[in-house]
């Protein structure tokens, strides 16, 4: 058992977990300087251990070429043939006048904010952004886009960010007060509310509609989410779009008839709704409530956006799987670091698979808990298990090599090339994916 998974296991007290998941030979192709891998098969392992014992099951397999290609599903995903976009232009790294920043604007309104933050048109390119943040210290960068809203953040080493935001466990568990309703028996078909977007929430949700849990995730008419993310993460989901502001009382009913809600927008973002743990665990005492961020709830930076890639920019893993370089005369004395990234967005994945084993865990016992993850806990909890020694091969790009972990499916956005499900479970597929907004805002499993 890895170190990672045996304190997960610990934090919800089952002594059983490593005898419940069998790990197939291999590599994920993730690992390179950090121990990428060994993060990505604990968190699945976690979830595939909790699985088991929430479906009344002896063991389940772990591959760890199909964990390295569930990590990596953006580099195998298509739609009638067309291969998606990862990046936009304006998202990476950036060298300003004194180190290095990492900006993401693959959402159209970061990217506005991006621009406007640094006095750019909207249609600015690469090149002209590049010159602008060139002439500025990393510090003032990321200063002048947290004023507006957009997403720049400084790299830092990780001492740094650990004297900034000290380290906080990956998974924060607690049990709540029995509730006098039952939560969702082993043998039902859990309710689950989503609100979340991007990667960790949505792989947090999609591991559970695995398991056979009605899934309802709901989002706001705007912004809206990019169409290739909720493709990537919504396989057997339902999608429905409501105004929270409009809608209190239908909201209220969905959670009323809910076992667990996933919450993965920014703490306190969604307080003003009623949505956030406190209040959902006064009115809805029933629940297992879920939470994820960027950064930990009590940190200096809770209510900061943030995304996988920024959060490996601050966290220090970026100078981790960097690399040295000559310095540029007059501006780095000695050799300079040129900022790397993790082969996939490994924070967001292992996230929300911790998350998602901590739900099946909550279900399995019983009882109602609060569960809270991080991408920055995940991030310092790579770093602590140091370098590795041996890098893997990174995994094919070509998918004809890796035939086997990959499926053709139908949707309703067109023909999918992608991932298969991230554990094999008897009698169960991964399922289609619907076009969001598609549902009606309603529960339409039986009770």
């Amino acid at each position: 058992m890895g170190a990672i998974l045996e304190g997960l296991a610990r934090t919800v007290g089952d002594e059983g977990a490593a005898a419940r998941v069998s790990i197939h030979a291999g590599e994920t192709g993730l690992t390179a300087r950090l121990r990428a891998g060994e993060l990505a098969l604990d968190s699945v392992s976690f979830f595939a251990a909790q699985a088991a014992r929430l479906l009344g099951l002896p063991a389940v397999d772990v591959s760890p070429p199909r964990v390295g290609v569930n990590f990596s599903s953006y580099n195998y995903l298509s739609v009638d043939g067309v291969p998606a976009a990862a990046w936009a232009p304006l998202s990476g790294f950036f060298e300003a006048a004194d180190g290095w920043v990492r900006t993401h604007a693959n959402y159209p309104h970061h990217r506005a904010r991006l621009c406007a933050a640094f006095g750019l048109d909207d249609s600015a390119g690469r090149d002209e952004f590049a010159e602008v943040l060139a002439t500025l210290p990393a510090a003032d960068a990321e200063a002048l886009a947290l004023a507006r809203g957009a997403l720049c953040v400084r790299v830092r080493t990780p001492e740094e960010f650990e004297r900034l935001i000290p380290r906080a466990p990956l998974l924060d568990w607690a049990a709540a007060p029995a509730s006098g309703r039952p939560v969702a028996a082993r043998a039902g078909r859990p309710r689950v509310l989503d609100f979340s977007r991007v990667i960790a929430g949505p792989t947090c949700t999609r591991a559970l509609a695995l398991l056979g849990a009605d899934v309802l995730r709901i989002d706001p008419p705007e912004p809206a989410e990019i169409p290739v993310q909720h493709i990537d993460t919504g396989a057997g989901k339902r999608s429905a779009v409501l105004d929270l502001g409009q809608h209190a009382e239908r909201i209220e009913q969905l959670l009323a008839g809910a076992d667990v809600v996933v919450l993965g927008y920014r703490p306190g973002s969604l307080a003003r709704f009623g949505l956030d743990e406190q209040a959902l665990r006064e009115r809805h005492p029933h629940l297992v409530i879920a939470t994820l961020s960027a950064y930990p709830p009590a940190s200096a930076w809770a209510v900061r956006r943030g995304f996988d890639s920024l959060v490996q920019a601050a966290s220090g893993i970026a100078v981790a799987e960097g690399r040295l370089e000559a310095p540029i005369e007059g501006r780095v004395a000695g050799l300079a670091v040129r900022p790397g990234a993790l082969r996939a967005q490994a924070l967001d994945h292992a996230t929300g698979y911790v998350l998602a084993g901590a739900i099946c865990a909550a279900l399995a016992d019983g009882v109602p808990a609060t569960v809270r993850s991080s991408l920055a806990a995940a991030a310092q909890e790579l770093l602590a298990l140091g370098p590795s020694e041996t890098g893997d091969a990174p995994l094919p790009v070509d998918d004809v090599a890796l035939a086997s972990e990959l499926e053709t499916v139908q949707s309703d956005y067109g023909v999918l090339r992608r991932a298969r499900a991230i554990i094999d479970l008897p009698g169960r597929v991964q399922g289609p994916v619907a076009l969001l907004g598609s549902a009606r805002p309603e529960w339409v499993s039986a009770r």
